[in-house]
């Protein structure tokens, strides 16, 4: 008999993991290109506005690594709307949370906040997308702040290095090589302009997905996406830094 408990309490375990992973939700484009994800869940009194763009390491040209990385931190330094260091305090002052973070594929920012603040975190993240100010000021602050990120958790940490040496070993050609956070002398090589045109290749709505966990109705939840991010139509090509079609390396 016992031999049969294990089976049972493994099957219904996944059963129990499988329904809980059945999120329904609406999923459209905006007229601009935007991908747009919209789940109502009525548990907590809370909404969660998230962007994640397709853009990572793996899309940085040589000699320029850690650029999505970069955008991370700099993309909170405000906009033509925002002032500097005001991004945060619009969040902390709706009681709200927020953070970021960026991978090999991808760049991920999110808001979570009260279920009457949803038009505030659409509006912050219309900001980043459509109106960062992407200058000098910004990018020397955040390049020091980048720096000394790697210095506490690669270059000062025992093995700190061992993944980066792995990757840059393992591929030769495809641009999972590079680390996300990048190397110091691609930090300090970089410039403003180099900055600006990274900024255009892919932070734009037609290479991104809005996600929106909200309380109130789809429909309205819906439209306030679509008018906090509609002033910006592009008709520019999409940027790719790497083919689909990249051959792979040799095993």
């Amino acid at each position: 008999m016992k031999r049969f408990i294990l089976p049972l309490l493994l099957s219904a375990f996944l059963l129990q993991t499988a329904a809980a992973q059945n999120i329904k939700f609406v999923e459209y484009d905006l007229p601009n290109g935007l991908k747009v994800l919209l789940h109502e869940d009525h548990s907590t009194p809370i909404v969660a506005v998230s962007v994640m763009y397709h853009v990572g390491s793996k899309n940085e040209k040589p000699k320029r690594s850690g650029f999505a990385h970069f955008f991370e931190h700099l993309l909170f330094e405000g906009s033509e709307n925002i002032k500097r260091g005001e991004f945060d305090d619009y969040i902390n002052n709706a009681g709200g949370m927020n953070n970021a973070n960026t991978w090999y594929d991808r760049t991920y920012y999110y808001e979570v906040l009260p279920s009457n603040q949803l038009a505030l975190g659409l509006w912050l993240e219309s900001e980043r997308m459509l109106h960062a100010k992407v200058e000098n000021a910004g990018i020397e602050t955040q390049r020091q702040v980048v720096k000394e990120e790697r210095r506490q958790r690669v270059d000062n940490q025992p093995y700190g290095r061992l993944l980066e040496e792995t990757l840059k070993r393992v591929f030769t050609t495809h641009p999972y090589k590079s680390s996300v956070i990048g190397s110091m002398e691609d930090l300090d090589a970089a410039v403003e302009m180099d900055y600006k045109q990274f900024y255009q290749d892919f932070y734009r709505p037609d290479n991104a997905i809005l996600l929106m966990q909200v309380e109130r109705l789809l429909q309205e939840s819906g439209i306030a996406g679509a008018r906090a991010f509609e002033d910006k139509k592009t008709d520019r090509p999409l940027f790719q830094r790497h083919s689909a079609r990249q051959k792979r390396d040799p095993a």
